[in-house]
């Protein structure tokens, strides 16, 4: 297992899929993170979202995809040596042989499933700009949403 890459795109070009994100298989995410990956590039290059440059574009996909990228690479390394780090997993906590390393770090089907990349996209879009984004959400994930006991986003 290497480090993260610190970014997926270079000026005018971008990685996507295990190209910029190899993942271990132990959360069969892999194939996921690709696809949304390609939403991605599909979202932020329709006119609704496209301002002409691509390099500030993909600027725009790194910020989005990187940080959510990584996380799930970093859960599947750690699912490699504990079966009760992968996502399916996640709400297991009541077995004698439940133990995850941080239960307030580890992924979770709610962050997997709970996830707006429009939202996202939206945001970081907005910050760039210097435009107010008003939605509740942060990065991509409803405010209020409970990812794990007594992790809530916004809180």
């Amino acid at each position: 297992m290497h480090d993260p890459y610190p970014y997926v795109n270079k000026d005018m070009v971008c990685l996507l899929g295990d190209a910029g994100h190899p993942m271990m298989p132990h959360q069969s995410q892999g194939a996921c993170m690709a696809i949304e990956d390609a939403a991605a590039l599909g979202i932020l290059f329709h006119p609704k979202y496209f301002n002409g440059d691509v390099k500030d574009t993909l600027e725009v996909y790194n910020t989005v995809r990187l940080p959510r990228a990584t996380r799930v690479q970093s859960a599947a390394a750690k699912a490699a040596y504990n079966i009760n780090e992968r996502i399916g997993f996640s709400n297991n906590t009541s077995t004698s042989t439940y133990k995850v390393a941080d239960e307030r770090a580890k992924l979770t089907i709610e962050e997997m499933n709970g996830y707006d990349m429009y939202k996202d996209i939206e945001e970081v879009i907005a910050q760039r700009s210097g435009a107010p984004f008003t939605q509740k959400f942060i990065k991509g994930l409803p405010i209020g949403l409970e990812l794990s006991p007594g992790v809530i986003v916004g809180q």
